[in-house]
């Protein structure tokens, strides 16, 4: 099933990314830089490329782990709406920390290093995040969904996130309340202080508003990391925030202090 739903997105990203080209460029507005987009697909294909290495993995530990679960679902409608809801909830726990530990933020401060904001930052992949993000999914396999419902479940999830990076779409009504809009998401790629760390969520919003993770899109985002990122170079993007936590780590402080270097939130500092 996902490699069937690949077979249809693939294209359709293509199209509709093309088409957000030709808009921006007709009204005159700068959405898009060659440099930037490059490095956006080169981190989508790195971070394909991991994907189907660790596809095995992560086939063999979700079936592994789903043989021994003490539950059984028929696969009618609510086996689907449960999956949906259960993975939705999954990811949004990835992504809190993912951003709460600088160990995971250092892989996936990539995706918010561009400081554009079009359908070609959705795939500006955290490239490493495959070799650890089914790790999120072994509870769902625990009570009972089949491993490939899982990552075709995952599949379809990204599919709608793609669409939440524009600025072509303004706030949507009622549906602000329920979905990750694209307004929603753009306070998730801003650097502007109140917006840090916030609109988690992949489909459902519903997640930030009771974990008290939402911020409603107001001043104009800025968008970026808070430290400017001044390189285009692949390697420099993906390996910025590694370099800086070894910086920090080679200073004269203790074991404890170098443990929340790496783990603790990112911006933490032993001497303030």
């Amino acid at each position: 099933m996902e490699v069937k739903l690949l077979s249809y997105t693939v294209p359709l990203f293509a199209f509709f990314i093309v088409l957000e080209m030709v808009i921006s460029a007709w009204l005159g507005y700068r959405a898009y830089r060659t440099k930037d987009t490059i490095v956006n697909l080169a981190c989508t294909s790195l971070n394909f490329g991991f994907d189907v290495l660790m596809r095995g993995v992560q086939l063999a530990v979700l079936t592994f782990v789903a043989i021994y679960s003490p539950f059984h679902w028929q696969k009618n409608w609510q086996y689907w709406i449960l999956l949906f809801l259960a993975e939705d909830l999954a990811y949004y726990t990835l992504h809190v920390v993912d951003h709460y530990c600088r160990f995971f933020w250092a892989i996936h401060i990539t995706h918010h290093s561009s400081e554009q904001f079009n359908l070609t930052v959705a795939i500006r992949s955290s490239v490493f995040q495959p070799l650890y993000r089914f790790f999120y999914f072994i509870p769902l396999a625990l009570v009972g969904f089949e491993a490939l419902d899982i990552l075709f479940m995952y599949a379809v999830s990204q599919t709608y996130g793609f669409f939440v990076h524009t600025e072509m779409v303004g706030k949507l009504g009622i549906l602000e309340y329920i979905l990750v809009t694209p307004s929603h998401h753009r306070v998730h790629h801003a650097s502007n202080e109140k917006y840090l760390d916030k609109n988690m969520g992949m489909v459902l919003i519903i997640w930030d508003r009771i974990f008290g993770t939402f911020r409603e899109e107001e001043e104009k985002p800025v968008y970026g990391i808070t430290t400017k990122m001044e390189s285009d170079n692949l390697y420099e993007v993906v390996t910025y925030e590694w370099k800086h936590m070894l910086k920090d780590l080679q200073q004269d402080i203790s074991w404890k202090q170098k443990l929340k270097y790496i783990f603790g939130r990112p911006g933490w500092r032993h001497d303030k």
